[in-house]
């Protein structure tokens, strides 16, 4: 079983989300924060100027001239589009590493955690959720406790395995019987050491089981939701994909139908693409 001083070192182990990053993530959370503040911050940042400069003159886009400025292309693109491409952007190193404890190859869970924030804000803003600027950031980082227990899980696999197979447990919970800690568990503890707001903080503990809830959170459903389309669509899974299920009772409650999931999967889709052109920009012009 993983000790907690071995999950810990894990937690610890894991770079810091970059100051810009949490500057733009007040700013964007303040009903006063203003285009020129994320200008001044991202301004210092040359290798996110030039990603947002490109994104704005790309082809998806729409735009019809070249622009050069940075405060015009974030007045396009919109500062809550560049806070979302820029936490993209500052976590992808960790989370484009390959997960051997839960098959994924190098690059997948990037693509999930993108598709699954991408999912997780569309919901939001079809439900109209109050604090819904926050779920983008609760989706890229729904699995950031897989980075931290992949190796764990890669050592104790087998019996992993063995207690989905025989005593059909979800991954989930074999996963924290044999190591001790779920990755729910220890993706809770990440945000919370990054100072994450709480509601970050509840939607990746809860993202797999918003059932335990004692009263219902739309952002933690959103979340939930997200995540089950992105594997419905065929992006990321792994070896726990298999394990879990959409509850028909998280959609009743907030009044949607296939016909909905089937119109984040297409957001879900056309945002991945997005963010992986972003991703691709050159650190300097």
């Amino acid at each position: 079983m993983t000790t907690a001083i071995e999950m810990i070192e894990g937690i610890d182990a894991l770079p810091p989300l970059p100051g810009t990053t949490q500057r733009l993530m007040a700013i964007v959370g303040e009903p006063n924060g203003s285009l020129d503040d994320v200008v001044d911050i991202i301004k210092h940042d040359q290798a996110m100027t030039s990603q947002v400069l490109k994104l704005c003159n790309s082809a998806s886009s729409g735009v019809s001239r070249k622009i050069g400025s940075l405060r015009e292309a974030i007045g396009f693109l919109g500062t809550k589009k560049v806070f979302d491409l820029a936490i993209a952007a500052h976590t992808g190193g960790m989370l484009s590493k390959q997960q051997v404890g839960y098959d994924l190859e190098a690059g997948a869970m990037w693509r999930q955690s993108v598709a699954v924030a991408v999912g997780s804000a569309a919901i939001a803003k079809h439900l109209r959720l109050q604090d819904a600027h926050l779920l983008f950031t609760a989706g890229l980082l729904h699995d950031i406790g897989k980075v931290v227990l992949s190796e764990h899980v890669a050592e104790s696999y087998a019996e992993i395995l063995r207690l989905v197979t025989d005593e059909k447990l979800s991954f989930i919970e074999a996963e924290h019987r044999v190591l001790g800690f779920s990755h729910e568990e220890v993706g809770a503890l990440v945000a919370e050491r990054w100072q994450l707001p709480e509601a970050i903080v509840r939607c990746i503990r809860y993202h797999h089981d918003p059932f335990s809830l004692a009263v219902p959170d739309p952002l933690v459903d959103a979340v939930y939701l997200a995540s089950t389309v992105c594997l419905m669509i065929g992006i990321g899974g792994g070896a726990d994909g298999l394990s879990y299920r959409a509850d028909q009772s998280v959609l009743d409650r907030h009044g949607l139908d296939e016909r909905d999931l089937e119109l984040i999967a297409m957001q879900m889709l056309s945002g991945l693409q997005e963010a992986e052109l972003f991703m691709q920009a050159p650190a300097s012009e």
